[in-house]
């Protein structure tokens, strides 16, 4: 049981205002204990006095300002979370190497490095004079050839005329095979009869076997005809194909001339340039490149960024060389395969020690028609880029 409190005394000590009124009460009382400074009244102005120090202007707007900041944070990355984006991107652009079709010495150049040309557009020229001989004698040639083409037809005209000559004397014995053979056997009832001297018989036999023999020569006389014509046909045949590969030569003659120009493949600009004027050139040889004006974004993002990209999704590309300017684009396709899987050395992870590495993909984006008119300049193929793919949308 709580001792009753003592009556105080003059001179005892005060007891801390900070010390609650419960622990005071479950503490023994000492005898030089201060009563009033526990009086409902002086403890209560005091706490208000506190509070009413405080500086509740500066405490609700930096709550304020904290609540705002937490709500942008929120909404930044409630947006950002719409987005795969990455880095490891780069331009890239069809590179058309440039190179001779013969071979030959250089007579012109007609660009210099980084001009931009067009396609089909002359880059520079092969000295030609060697070439205009040999179609020359192609010309020759052909020319030849046609007048062995046509002494063939001839020939064949010829050859028919015979094959006619021979089929009308054979039409014309037949009708004298015809007469002699009926005089032959006449003359053999009247023989029988005694009407005619065998003589006659033997004159009449005799013209009947001369027209027979004469039959059988004119026929093999068509025959060698109709032979005649037919290697007349063959000849003729021979020739045609002789004037055909004459022709076939002149026309490479031609394109051999032809091939001293050397036109750009493409339209785009000239790099590597590594030909000058008086250079003996072998064909295949390569001598400068064009890039072409087409580029495109090859975005390399990582694989578990893959689930959310779409083709079609469209995206965002800023570019290094070009700050500033935020280009639109196109998700287009995607590689079959890593980039570890087409690499020199592609990795086996059958063997050795297994050490989990994120792949990446490269993704294919096409630039809007109308985004990089203005900057095609900048835009080379090798370029570092930064890509951002709307996934929400």
């Amino acid at each position: 049981m709580i001792a009753p409190f003592p009556p105080a005394r003059a001179g005892s000590t005060k007891i801390n205002p900070s010390f609650s009124v419960m622990n005071t009460l479950t503490t023994t009382a000492s005898p030089d204990t201060d009563y009033a400074a526990f009086a409902p009244s002086h403890h209560s102005s005091g706490r208000a006095g506190m509070l009413a120090r405080l500086p509740w202007r500066k405490i609700l707007a930096g709550s304020a300002a904290f609540v705002i900041a937490a709500s942008a944070v929120g909404g930044y990355l409630h947006y950002a979370a719409g987005f795969e984006s990455t880095d490891d991107s780069y331009l890239e652009g069809d590179v058309h190497p440039v190179s001779p079709r013969i071979n030959g010495t250089v007579a012109r150049v007609l660009i210099n490095d980084n001009d931009h040309v067009e396609a089909g557009q002359p880059l520079f020229e092969i000295d030609p004079a060697d070439l205009n001989l040999a179609v020359q004698a192609d010309e020759a040639g052909l020319a030849q050839a046609q007048a062995g083409e046509i002494q063939a037809k001839a020939q064949i005209s010829r050859a028919q005329a015979d094959v006619e000559t021979a089929v009308a004397r054979i039409a014309q014995n037949a009708a004298q095979l015809t007469l002699a053979e009926l005089d032959f056997h006449r003359m053999e009832t009247l023989v029988s009869k005694g009407a005619a001297s065998t003589q006659e018989l033997d004159e009449a036999r005799a013209a009947f076997d001369a027209a027979q023999a004469a039959q059988q020569s004119l026929a093999s006389a068509r025959d060698s005809a109709e032979a005649g014509l037919a290697a007349a046909q063959a000849q003729h045949a021979v020739a045609l194909a002789q004037v055909q590969k004459a022709e076939a030569a002149l026309e490479t003659a031609k394109l051999q001339v032809d091939y001293t120009v050397v036109r750009a493949p493409s339209s785009g600009r000239v790099a590597k340039k590594a030909v000058e004027v008086g250079q003996r050139l072998q064909p295949g040889q390569p001598v400068m490149a064009i890039v072409s004006d087409q580029v495109w974004v090859v975005a390399n993002f990582k694989e578990n960024q893959l689930a959310r990209l779409r083709p079609g999704e469209k995206a965002t590309i800023r570019v290094d060389a070009d700050r500033g300017r935020v280009f639109q684009g196109v998700v287009q396709s995607f590689s079959p395969g890593t980039g570890a899987e087409f690499s020199l050395l592609p990795p086996d992870n059958a063997t050795g020690n297994f050490t989990k590495v994120v792949q990446r993909v490269p993704v294919k984006i096409l630039f809007a028609d109308d985004s990089r008119a203005e900057s095609a300049a900048h835009l080379s193929p090798g370029l570092s880029a930064v890509v951002s793919v709307n996934v929400r949308e």
